[in-house]
């Protein structure tokens, strides 16, 4: 009889601890939803990132929680949590519906494309989905997606043997949405260094190949090259692993007047959500004509602050070809982006580079982004 009792008292006390936690979480998640609902994303993220850590892996939550990413423009975190949520409940179509918007509202319009289509092949009538379609359609402008992109680089470069100089970097590029999911660039970059000046032309595809999946193909050149490449090819792709990886891989080749290299670029970049921030880490290597390997690092960390504000920061040591010329470049960089309007972006940046047995660059760049 008292073995009876006490197996009751125990399953009665578990009942009543659910039956709290159930509470709490529901309260939690009521705060947050009036938290929203005032255009209070900062304290809805909050109370959302305490619900988490009482109840992880909750596909709810997460969906919850990334939402509120997104609404205050927190984009980079808002996708990954939300494929967080995704991997928990891959059936999800209310998940999907979070996930596409993030997407729409970011710029990535193929990535939500391709949410929308997902959705739509498992359940043909969702009203969300037809809704999401509705807005990627009801814009052509911003269907098309066509941009431009013009920057300026100073540079102060001292040399070990001869008097510093001044470079200048002037860059202009277009780009625009062929079709959804592929992009098409256009870039010419002139840089001169008193005695010479050269000017780069490339041209670059990018293709999204699904939800997660993006490739790129790009070729350039150099006419009358002097220190860049007489021409060069690349390519690369981009694989979303889980929702906080993202493997990298880029092949590239270049010819010189005199040299020829191929450089194989391998990374990974990591999203972890509750950070709000993605690191990208790359290994550098680099082959020459004669087979001739060298290699080197590189690593950046991106972070995305209230109002769509963007900030980074990085280094690397990797082996550069110039003028034919291969060393081993030390480099440190910072910068950022800053929306002034809905359309126009402020990007700006400072650079150092110490070139083993040549040169020291100390320089900065200032562009704007235009989109319509």
């Amino acid at each position: 009889m008292k073995a009876a009792l006490a197996s009751i008292a125990t399953l009665a006390l578990a009942s009543t601890a659910h039956a709290a936690a159930t509470a709490s979480r529901d309260v939690q998640i009521a705060a947050a939803h009036a938290a929203m609902e005032n255009r209070d994303e900062d304290r809805a993220v909050a109370l959302l990132e305490q619900a988490d850590r009482d109840f992880p892996d909750d596909p709810e939550i997460l969906r919850l929680l990334g939402s509120a990413h997104a609404f205050a423009g927190h984009y980079p975190q808002a996708i990954a949590i939300l494929k967080r949520a995704q991997t928990l409940a891959p059936d999800d179509n209310d998940i999907d519906a979070a996930l596409a918007r993030a997407y729409m509202w970011s710029g990535d319009r193929a990535a939500a494309e391709a949410m929308v289509a997902q959705m739509e092949r498992r359940s043909p009538q969702d009203a969300e989905a037809a809704a999401i379609r509705r807005q990627l359609e009801s814009k052509p402008s911003a269907t098309r997606g066509f941009g431009l992109a013009v920057a300026q680089g100073f540079s102060r470069v001292s040399f070990d043997n001869r008097p510093g100089q001044n470079w200048t970097t002037t860059t202009l590029a277009v780009y625009g949405r062929a079709r959804p999911g592929t992009t098409l660039a256009l870039a010419a970059e002139r840089e001169d260094r008193e005695n010479f000046v050269d000017t780069r032309i490339e041209g670059r595809i990018d293709q999204r190949l699904g939800p997660h999946v993006h490739a790129y193909v790009a070729v350039a050149g150099t006419p009358h090259a002097n220190f860049r490449e007489k021409w060069g090819i690349s390519g690369g792709i981009e694989a979303d692993v889980a929702p906080f990886a993202t493997l990298l891989a880029d092949l590239r080749h270049a010819e010189y007047r005199d040299v020829a290299v191929t450089s194989f670029l391998p990374g990974i970049r990591l999203t972890p959500a509750r950070l709000g921030v993605s690191a990208t880490l790359r290994m550098i290597n680099l082959w020459d004509e004669q087979g001739t390997h060298r290699s080197g690092v590189s690593g950046r960390i991106d972070g995305t602050l209230t109002k769509g504000v963007t900030l980074y920061g990085g280094a690397a040591t990797y082996p550069d070809t110039e003028a034919g010329i291969t060393r081993q470049v030390h480099s440190l960089f910072v910068g950022g982006t800053l929306p002034l309007t809905d359309r126009l972006r402020l990007r700006a940046g400072l650079d150092y580079d110490r070139r083993q047995a040549s040169y020291t660059r100390k320089g900065g760049s200032i562009g704007l982004q235009f989109g319509f």
